[in-house]
């Protein structure tokens, strides 16, 4: 995603939440488990080849689990169980008051503990030992994350996550307008109880964070003034009660954010880095990489300098006489629809790309293949410039939603040009194949057929964004980019090589906000506004923003790997079709069951 929004990635419980993690303090829980790349038996057995002979009924055993760490995953995380498509608890919020936290916590840890022991030497086909790894380590990084990173106390943003799931059952009709109307009303009136337990439980938040709670409760108001139809059109009878109910939330909004900026702002001095151990903890455990902070940023250094060659090559080919591809790049920039057209702009360059997949037979398209193109959400647009929602992997519904932030007409006209500027022509054809097709959307409209429950609450980002990246080196492959468009897309390769630098660089170097800022407008040409939007996102999520380039990496090594072994038989769509049945997982696990 060009900016992720992590609600549409409804995995383990509270990961919605914007926060990130400190050296741990004092009065920290005690040490975690040691940091490896194989920390269960079934791991270990799966990578040396030579598991015991399969016994059917593990198989059976673990699908049984798989349906109990689901039920785990929605008692602890209804909110995200709404964005997987499983409506049982659409009237209730995230559990916020520390007390009851810690409880769900401790349960996890009790389930954790539970699989251990019951499959400490799994006799399973290679798929079910993938899925118990998956639980696994799933479960030991949301539980490392919300001991590590304390959410509760250090991120204003997860008091106002729960118009991410408000917004998923108003705009998907997977049930009657009635039902998701009166569910939509329960959680608006349990709003002001858990907007009220951030006065209890803030405490030091970064600046920035603080920031972030400040935009996104600043943007309630708008928001659930565009509920307001659907809900009086949905229950006539209720009007009264629906009025109170979106005048208790908004003003529950209002009131956080004077609270944040008067008393939070002027005490938030927690640092945003995760600190080496946990960052290295995440790639190992959540992206089963081999390598550390370290390994990674080596390549990220590498393809920024690749992508740089590239770049000089093609602004060449484009303008002879140009001093640099930036003077080019900023030249191609100004070639930008009108704000009133920026939306129809990239509804019609998604078409022209599923038009010319389809032509050139590169990938499948899976059966129900539907997404709408419309605009972000107002609370969500501080922070994101184009995201892709993926539909429920339990719903029947298959719609996606391709979000496009629209300019902000409150801005000077200054700032409109910026945000315009990064929507010029190129970027909106490269972000239309990175979001689309074959992006995020033909990948997850995969995913979601795979069986397994463990993979369909599963969203390795190393994965899903490291496909979305080869897509885009894909289409160029394909020659599907004028030399203006192949610029601006590999712009946007440069920004995911210098987003490894960011990302280690802020977690683990001691990097600043604005020495991240100035890598992104001095060394890869962003605009301000939106370098600034980028940096936000990144002191919130360690080990995301280099998922992409780092993923794009493993996917090329796994298609020249399928490619030896396949020989003559080799085309990409059988390469294409193959790598994209395994569920959203990373792609060292994808490797074990394809080789």
């Amino acid at each position: 995603m060009r900016s992720a929004i992590s609600a549409l990635s409804p995995l383990l419980p509270l990961l919605v939440a914007a926060c990130a993690a400190t050296p741990p303090a004092e009065n920290a829980p005690p040490p975690l488990r040691p940091v490896t790349t194989a920390t269960s038996t079934a791991v270990a057995a799966v990578d040396a080849g030579a598991s015991p002979a399969r016994d059917e009924a593990d198989d059976v055993a673990i699908d049984k689990a798989q349906a109990e760490y689901l039920d785990l995953l929605v008692k602890v995380s209804p909110e995200a169980a709404t964005g997987l498509g499983i409506h049982t608890r659409d009237t209730e919020l995230e559990e916020r008051e520390s007390r009851a936290w810690d409880r769900l916590i401790e349960e996890e840890e009790r389930f954790l503990k539970g699989l251990e022991e019951r499959f400490k030497a799994p006799r399973a086909s290679k798929r079910a030992q993938i899925d118990l790894q998956l639980m696994q380590h799933q479960l030991r990084v949301d539980i490392r994350r919300k001991r590590v990173e304390r959410p509760l106390e250090r991120s204003p943003a997860i008091y106002v996550t729960p118009l991410n799931a408000i917004f998923l059952m108003t705009a998907r009709a997977y049930a009657p307008e009635v039902e998701r109307a009166r569910n939509v009303l329960a959680r608006l009136e349990r709003i002001p109880a858990v907007v009220g337990e951030a006065r209890k439980n803030l405490l030091n938040p970064p600046k920035v964070w603080t920031q972030i709670g400040i935009e996104r409760s600043g943007g309630a108001k708008a928001f659930f003034d565009e509920q307001r139809p659907f809900l009086l059109k949905a229950l006539p009878e209720e009007k009264a009660r629906v009025e109170a109910a979106l005048k208790g939330a908004t003003k529950a909004y209002e009131e956080f954010k004077v609270y944040l900026q008067k008393e939070v702002m002027p005490r938030s001095n927690g640092s945003f880095a995760a600190g080496r151990d946990h960052f290295d903890f995440l790639l190992h455990e959540d992206y089963f990489l081999d390598e550390d902070a370290d390994g990674v940023l080596a390549i990220g250094k590498r393809v920024l300098a690749e992508t740089d060659a590239k770049m000089a090559e093609t602004a060449r080919r484009i303008d002879p006489k140009a001093k640099g591809w930036d003077e080019v790049l900023k030249k191609a920039k100004g070639n930008h629809p009108t704000a009133e057209g920026l939306l129809p702009a990239y509804r019609l360059e998604v078409e022209r790309a599923r038009n010319f997949l389809k032509e050139k037979d590169i990938v499948e398209f899976p059966e129900g293949d539907d997404l709408s193109v419309i605009d972000t959400p107002v609370f969500q647009r501080s922070t994101v410039t184009a995201a892709y929602d993926q539909p429920p992997p339990f719903d029947k519904v298959t719609k996606g939603f391709f979000f496009v932030t629209p300019v902000d007409k409150t801005l000077s006209k200054a700032k409109q040009e910026e945000m315009l500027r990064e929507n010029d022509h190129g970027d909106i054809v490269d972000t239309a194949v990175h979001e689309a097709y074959p992006g995020h959307h033909l990948q997850l409209s995969f995913a979601r057929r795979h069986p397994s429950t463990a993979r369909k609450v599963t969203d390795a980002a190393i994965f899903s964004e490291g496909w979305a990246l080869y897509a885009e080196e894909l289409m160029a492959e394909l020659g599907y980019y004028t030399d203006e468009e192949r610029l601006l897309q590999l712009e946007w390769a440069l920004v995911r090589a210098a987003r490894i630098l960011i990302d280690v660089g802020l977690h683990t170097q001691n990097m600043t906000f604005d020495e991240a800022v100035k890598i992104l407008t001095d060394r890869v040409h962003l605009e301000r506004e939106l370098a600034l939007s980028e940096v936000k996102r990144y002191t919130t999520n360690p080990t995301q923003p280099l998922a992409y380039l780092t993923g794009r990496e493993m996917i090329f090594k796994l298609r020249e790997r399928y490619k030896a072994r396949e020989g003559e038989r080799f085309t990409l769509k059988r390469f294409h079709t193959e790598i994209l049945s395994h569920g959203t997982i990373a792609p060292g696990l994808i490797a074990k069951e394809m080789f």
